[in-house]
């Protein structure tokens, strides 16, 4: 007969389970937009709607004065626009047991407001994404239909007619809302539906050749960049993955970005993509793209001064702790807590001219 034995397996009523004390971290998204708005405040009883105005740019003169009359020039009008956003209300509470908060071995106050804390930021950016990409906002973000419905009628468009702004076609319906921001696709292509799912060309993915139409078109239309010179992409680590391995940025990175002594070497390795044609990067989870079985395309916004706008009530987010106390009716035995954020917030595209979606194929 063979040796039985008594193991932490076969006896394990007498083994406790040890809980840490420190919780584990909780990775969070990098968020951007709102850094990238101008900041306009709405003040108390000032109701719910802003509104912005604007000059409309005035020709240079189209003939010369003569000697004794302006009769040859005569006056213009001098015209002006407007752009009328209404601000929307967002917040997320965390319920809370007493029992839970006198047991838990993590502090689960701390928890909660830290974690609400990360969601009322990314809620703040997909408020403002709401405006630079399209009005749905089951569609902003990482939200639940993002990768499959952001781009799911608009594959087989002409670039001309994703922004609302610029457009002549008319797109109503919620499920085929238009941008905020002009399209530029990074291939020579009518439509994304015509560049290779499995093959991506180099132009057709993210890197020199896309950034320079980007670029170019905001030039163009004498778009200033920020104040640290230079224009801001917000793209999806996704999208700096595939720029990372485009033979055409590789060969920029090592001609421009410092040379051979260090340029692959002070930057490939760290993932530091740099400025490309002046336009600096900034990584985001949170930044939308489109991935289904056929294609997948990031989705990337350029912008400089003067593009987006934020507009809150009352100021910055509003976090509240919500306990039952002596006069509370609604919780008599004072069985639960809340931590809740709560914002009243809205974007505008100010001038759809100085910012573009550069839209690009996605190969890792």
């Amino acid at each position: 007969m063979t040796d039985q034995s008594t193991s932490t397996v076969t006896d394990d009523n007498l083994l406790e389970s040890f809980f840490e004390k420190r919780a584990i971290r909780v990775l969070h998204d990098k968020v951007w937009f709102y850094q990238l708005a101008e900041k306009y405040p709405l003040g108390p009883a000032s109701g719910t709607q802003i509104t912005f105005n604007g000059f409309v740019k005035l020709g240079a003169a189209s003939s010369t004065l003569s000697e004794f009359a302006a009769s040859a020039n005569s006056a213009t009008v001098l015209s002006s626009r407007k752009v009328n956003v209404s601000i929307a209300s967002y917040g997320r509470a965390v319920k809370l047991s007493d029992l839970l908060e006198q047991t838990s071995v993590l502090n689960v106050n701390e928890g909660a407001l830290r974690e609400i804390e990360d969601s009322a930021a990314r809620t703040q950016d997909n408020a403002l994404q709401l405006r630079v990409f399209k009005n749905v906002l089951a569609q902003a973000g990482q939200n639940a239909s993002a990768k499959a419905g952001i781009l799911s009628v608009w594959m087989s468009s002409v670039a001309s007619a994703f922004c609302a702004n610029t457009s002549t076609a008319s797109y109503n319906a919620a499920s085929n809302q238009q941008f905020g921001l002009p399209a530029v696709f990074g291939a020579s292509v009518g439509r994304l539906s015509a560049v290779s799912a499995t093959a991506p060309s180099i132009s057709a993915r993210l890197g020199p050749i896309g950034v320079r139409r980007a670029v170019t078109r905001l030039m163009r239309l004498n778009v200033d960049p920020f104040a640290d010179g230079k224009f801001a992409a917000v793209a999806h680590p996704n999208a700096i993955a595939t720029m990372l391995g485009n033979s055409d940025w590789k060969q920029w990175n090592l001609n421009y970005q410092g040379g051979s002594m260090s340029g692959p070497t002070g930057t490939m390795y760290k993932h530091e993509v740099a400025t490309v044609h002046n336009t600096r990067f900034l990584v985001s989870t949170n930044a939308p793209r489109y991935a289904v079985a056929a294609h997948s395309v990031n989705i990337t916004a350029i912008m400089g001064q003067g593009c987006l706008a934020c507009t809150e009530l009352g100021g910055s987010i509003q976090y509240i702790i919500t306990r039952p106390g002596p006069s509370s009716t609604n919780d008599p035995f004072h069985l639960a807590s809340y931590v809740s954020f709560k914002q009243r917030i809205t974007g505008a595209i100010l001038n759809p001219s100085a910012g573009c979606i550069l839209f690009t194929s996605e190969r890792v």
